[in-house]
Parts: structure tokens; sequence; C-alpha cells
């Protein structure tokens, strides 16, 4: 291993953390009113305007470095875009494998992980900010760091099918050690939701259409609690 490639690992942990604390960060402010149920609507609404202004400056952090990241890669994978035909195709691909993973979960009872628990906690008394910061901040944060930067740092020769298969197994088992714990019974959801959104961000090149992905999955989510 070179001392290029150790130096380009050693930046990546340290973005990866750094943002993903700066994003834990901002969306503390959605989380405080739940846990301290602080429930009255003017209450959410200025929550919810510290959330947006610092999920806003990590975004703009964040966009930064990926957008670094793209312009020192090489090979330049993400030069070559696929059509827009491709990236359709593709994203409606995901989608239906999507709404496959949802009917399977449904089949197999397990118990939620601490983070879903967490989450319906929230919406519980807060539900307009869980569900604010759930659908559509998260899904823009996280797939920045946990496929852009992932991809950017870690698997640079994506032209190369195994390595593209070894980086989409391992975002799956990074995503769900996030989100549970690898040992739980329902890890393999949070492994096979990471797979398909680490699947479309490297077939379509496009960090848009897995943003999209992960905003489905979120508001369905939200939407069954509703329910």
């Amino acid at each position: 291993m070179t001392a290029d490639r150790i130096r380009r690992y050693l930046m990546g942990v340290g973005a990866m953390f750094g943002l993903f604390v700066l994003e834990q960060i901002a969306e503390t402010p959605s989380a405080l009113p739940g846990l301290a149920r602080w429930t009255s609507v003017p209450v959410q609404i200025t929550f919810g305007v510290i959330t947006t202004i610092l999920s806003v400056l990590v975004f703009w952090a964040l966009w930064r470095v990926y957008k670094n990241g793209l312009a020192n890669r090489e090979p330049r994978y993400f030069d070559q875009q696929p059509t827009r035909g491709h990236k359709w195709a593709m994203f409606g691909l995901m989608l239906l494998a999507l709404v496959g993973l949802i009917v399977a979960e449904s089949f197999v009872h397990s118990q939620p992980s601490q983070n879903q628990h967490a989450i319906e906690q929230m919406f519980r008394t807060t539900p307009w900010l869980t569900v604010y910061f759930g659908v559509f901040g998260a899904p823009i944060l996280e797939e920045l760091i946990f496929r852009g930067l992932f991809f950017n740092y870690f698997f640079m020769k994506l032209d190369k099918p195994w390595v593209k298969v070894l980086g989409v197994i391992v975002n799956g088992l990074l995503f769900a050690q996030l989100h549970t714990n690898l040992w739980t019974s329902d890890a393999w959801v949070y492994f096979v939701m990471g797979a398909i959104l680490a699947i479309t961000y490297v077939q379509t090149k496009d960090i848009r259409f897995d943003i999209g992905i992960h905003f489905a999955n979120n508001a369905f989510s939200m939407l069954t609690m509703f329910l």
C-alpha cells in the first residue's frame, strides 16, 4: 500500500467522521423539543429554523469537500456520465428494489432498532419537526457523507467490477452498523438499504438519484407513523 493511498484513507476517515459529527450537531435542534417534550407549534417552528440554518452550513461544507474529492479522483470515473435514460431506468429499478425490501421486512418480525425507536419517540411528541428533518435534511446530508465521501476516498477504481461490488458490500455494512448493530436481527434491513443506495450512486454517477431513493424511503417510513 503506497503512502499516497494511506494518506487518502486517513483523510477520508477524518473527513467522514468530522462531517458526520457536524451532521449530528445540525440534527440536534430537531431532536431537542421531543426529548424535552416541548410540543408547542412555536417551539417546533423555532427549532426547525435553527435546524435549517445549521443544515445549510453543514451542506455547504459537505458539498465543497465532495466536489473537491470528485475533481481529484483518478481515474475520473464520474466524468463519464451515463445517459439520462440510463439514470432514470436505474432509479426506477432501485425504487422497485426498495419496495421489495419494504414488503420483505413486513414478513420478518424483528425488534425495532435503537435508531427506529428514537425516531418513533420523537415523532410522538414533535411529529412535524421529526418529519421535516427526517425527510428533507437527513437524506441530503447522509448521502453526501456515506455515498459521496465514502466512494471518493475509499473506492477510487470503480471502473473495475470487483471494486464496485466490494464498495457496495462495505458501504452496506457501514450503513447497517451506524443505524443498528450488525449482530441484531434487523441489521439485514439496513445492509440492503445501504446497498441499494450505493448501487444507485455508482450506477447513475449522480448523487441526486440516491438522495431521491433515501427521500422516498424516509417519506414512506414517516407516512406509516401517521397511519
